[in-house]
């Protein structure tokens, strides 16, 4: 299954940081944060699968993201059944 990030929804994140981008730039912009995103999932997902569990857990996204070497998520925590 093949999710698309909207370039409506670029343009509301980029707004709802103060940053006005036209159109044209959320169009272009669309293709490169999905394929990102994708990154960061697959690279959680290693993690997950890695501790042998079957929740993906923010812990994860975290390490992710880490790995990228993009800054963590603050406010948000794993609460492990």
């Amino acid at each position: 299954i093949m999710a698309h990030i909207r370039p409506e929804s670029i343009t509301v994140m980029a707004d709802s940081n103060g940053i006005p981008i036209s159109d044209e730039v959320a169009q272009a912009l669309a293709p490169d944060v999905e394929y990102r995103m994708r990154e960061i999932i697959q690279e959680a997902l290693k993690f997950m699968h890695h501790s042998k569990r079957s929740t993906l857990t923010t812990e994860d996204i975290n390490n992710g993201l880490r790995l990228r070497n993009v800054e963590p998520l603050y406010g948000f925590a794993s609460v492990e059944p």
